[in-house]
């Protein structure tokens, strides 16, 4: 299994935010799903997949253990 990863392009797709906005919310802290991988490659910031796919399908608040019962 390999590890899944967001560019900051891609983010901006999926969440159809534009460029200034997100770094707003995500220097607010209104985002909770980012997490940035380290290293970064050159100058591109990357996020995990897992989190953010988990946030779009609005399971974020749910407790794990309910979600091994259910998926």
């Amino acid at each position: 299994m390999s590890a899944r990863c967001y560019t900051t392009a891609q983010l901006l797709d999926l969440l159809q935010l534009p460029r200034r906005s997100f770094f707003t919310l995500k220097a607010a802290g209104k985002i909770p799903c980012l997490e940035e991988l380290k290293p970064r490659i050159g100058r591109r910031a990357r996020y995990r997949a897992d989190l953010v796919d988990r946030w779009l399908e609005n399971d974020w608040y749910r407790p794990r253990a309910a979600q091994r019962r259910t998926g």
